[in-house]
């Protein structure tokens, strides 16, 4: 099995590097450089909004992970076009090229803010679909793209909705990175770690590994034309998750509290059944496994 992966060099694509390289043939493309030496020699500097270029990545595919995103929530806020062009005029170009190129399977990377604020708990992937952010918008008309394509061409995909995906190798210097990566950071720097609002608030979070590991499942799945949750089916505080940076820290951490964050969804948490059920998934990093690892040398 040839697979490409698009977004190669980015938080997630690294974990999928990781876990195919060894025993399938599997490419990247990227309009970064890998950091990850063992990574250097399969991607590709490409940006997905070129179509010759993306055409000859997927050519003798027999699948396209599609995971190159912007996913800066804050960004697309300030920047919409930008967002607009990256994440559905690169996707819908993605997807021409692996229509023409004749790629029998499409495995588009979504994210669980296509949901926005949810009308039930946990949710499940037939919870309505209506993102309060531009960010979600974008990977929503994505999603739509996707179908389409596979209703107008045959071009069969699976649509995979991450929840709070983590781990070491975010980008701490962005200024829009996640409450863990921002937590981690001021633990390490020996800064407070600061709780917006009352720290009630409930997330998701799922460890990029796993992710990568469901995102295998799918590949080697006889399984098309679904769309899935990843997630760990946990909710897990604010509170709770400060407590635990703080438990595994090596040094001493203060945590203190804030203004809440205006519009910030009060609770969030994925229902992965569907997955566990036609896929076999089960994550297998438990939270505070997941926030060693930040402090390991």
């Amino acid at each position: 099995m040839k697979i490409l992966v698009t977004g190669a060099s980015g938080q997630l694509g690294s974990y999928v590097m990781d876990h195919m390289q060894n025993d399938t043939d599997v490419a990247g493309v990227d309009i970064c450089e890998s950091e990850r030496e063992s990574h250097r020699q399969l991607v590709g500097r490409v940006d997905i909004r070129d179509m010759e270029a993306m055409r000859k990545a997927c050519r003798d595919a027999d699948a396209v992970v599609h995971l190159a995103a912007q996913v800066s929530v804050v960004k697309s806020i300030e920047d919409p076009l930008w967002d607009l062009d990256i994440n559905v005029a690169g996707t819908v170009t993605t997807l021409r090229a692996a229509q023409e190129e004749e790629v029998p399977l499409f495995v588009y990377i979504s994210t669980a803010a296509v949901y926005g604020d949810p009308l039930r708990i946990p949710i499940d992937e037939d919870h309505p679909a209506d993102p309060i952010s531009f960010y979600g918008v974008s990977k929503l008309s994505s999603e739509h793209y996707v179908r389409a394509f596979s209703r107008s061409f045959g071009l069969d995909h699976i649509i995979v909705r991450p929840f709070n995906l983590y781990s070491p190798r975010a980008d701490p210097g962005s200024p829009y990175s996640g409450v863990i990566t921002r937590f981690v950071e001021n633990a390490k720097d020996g800064k407070r770690l600061i709780i917006e609002g009352d720290g009630e608030q409930t997330r998701d979070f799922i460890h990029a590994r796993d992710t990568a590991r469901m995102i295998a499942l799918c590949l080697r799945s006889d399984v098309r034309n679904v769309t899935l949750n990843c997630a760990s089916g946990r909710g897990i505080s604010i509170n709770e998750l400060a407590s635990t940076v703080a438990d595994v820290c090596p040094r001493q951490v203060d945590i203190g509290y804030g203004p809440p964050r205006t519009g910030d969804i009060r609770h969030s948490l994925g229902d992965p059944s569907r997955a566990m059920e036609l896929m076999g998934f089960e994550p297998t990093t438990s939270l505070a496994e997941g926030l060693s690892s930040f402090f390991e040398d």
